[in-house]
Formats: structure tokens, sequence, C-alpha cells
């Protein structure tokens, strides 16, 4: 994984924040309903599905919903789907590096829970 995307994954970890990034580790699909990004934001399979329905520019959405540019939407979706190894253990090295930095206890709980 080149630097520059891994640059764009941070941007979106950090867009998430620790509690969502180890909430959306949780997910085991490839689909809308049931990716990384699905778990992440909404907690639960299928409603990040029913809410991309609504709009013509899936990926333009969740990077306006998460304050990040598409380019980050567009690498966590490509890295989930195709480097998923990789991606995990960023997902999992960046959280480690941000409890170190001090992450407020509630979501260190939350990360050291699941």
């Amino acid at each position: 994984m080149s630097p520059q995307h891994k640059a764009l994954l941070t941007a979106a970890f950090h867009a998430l924040g620790p509690e969502r990034v180890t909430r959306g580790l949780t997910a085991t699909g490839h689909g809308w309903s049931d990716c990384f990004l699905s778990i992440a934001i909404y907690g639960e399979p299928d409603a990040l599905a029913r809410e991309l329905h609504k709009h013509w520019r899936k990926h333009h959405f969740l990077g306006a919903l998460l304050g990040v540019r598409v380019e980050a939407v567009n690498e966590v979706v490509r890295a989930w789907d195709h480097e998923e190894k990789e991606f995990r253990a960023l997902a999992t090295e960046w959280l480690e590096l941000n409890r170190a930095a001090g992450t407020p206890a509630a979501a260190v709980t939350m990360a050291a829970s699941s």
C-alpha cells in the first residue's frame, strides 16, 4: 500500500474516530449493506445501503457525511474490497497510535471491548 493510499485511509479514520473505526472492523462483508463503512457509520447491516438508495453519487454523499474528500472514500472502498488484510492492519495500527496519544477513555474502553 502506497504512502498516498495510507494518507487517504488515515484521513478517513480520523473523520470516523476510534469508536466507529473499531466498530467498522467488525464488518465481514463487501457490499454497501455490510461493509466497513456501513458498520462504522450506522452500526448495523443494511442501514447505509438504505440511505445510499436516496443518493445518486454515493461516494460524494459519504465524503460530505464524513467531512473528507471523495478520494478518501474511494480509497476506503477500494482497500476494504481488495486489500482487506492490509486495511485491517493499518486501522489497528491507527487505533493503537491514537490510544497512545491520549484518546478519550470512553473510546479506548469501546475499542478494548471489541
